[in-house]
């Protein structure tokens, strides 16, 4: 006689699957993706790793570096700090991220928005680099 899951192991099984599926990629995951986004010059895949404030301004200043002779920033695509992730901080809905590479470490952090880590532009080192070196 085949026996049935009982009710208690179902509903278990449920609320394990719905907490996989809720939790998304890990922060490191979806930083390697973003990475390799920017390396392929991919736009909207790109911008659809930052936070949506985040997204919109990276948006306008890539817009605006591609019409204009004078740039801020470049490459917008070289916004994130190249490395491995060697360490990962999540407290709540928010992440940093430790990436170090070969102009050493960095930190990166993340939110989560929309069930998913995002990437906060603004808090990236190369962003001010720019204006560190003006002096300011």
């Amino acid at each position: 006689m085949k026996r049935r899951p009982s009710l208690v192991q179902s509903l278990l099984t449920l609320t394990l699957m719905l907490f996989v599926v809720a939790c998304g990629a890990a922060p490191e995951e979806r930083y390697a993706k973003a990475q390799l986004a920017a390396e392929n010059k991919d736009q909207p895949l790109y911008l659809s790793f930052f936070t949506r404030k985040s997204a919109a301004f990276v948006r306008d200043m890539l817009a605006n570096g591609a019409r204009s002779k004078i740039h801020y920033i470049k490459d917008g695509f070289m916004l994130l700090p190249v490395g491995d992730v060697e360490n990962v901080v999540v407290d709540g809905n928010a992440a940093i991220l430790t990436v170090k590479g070969k102009s050493g470490a960095a930190e990166v952090h993340m939110f989560m928005e929309n069930d998913e880590w995002s990437i906060d532009a603004l808090s990236l080192p190369r962003l001010w680099e720019p204006l560190q070196e003006n002096g300011q």
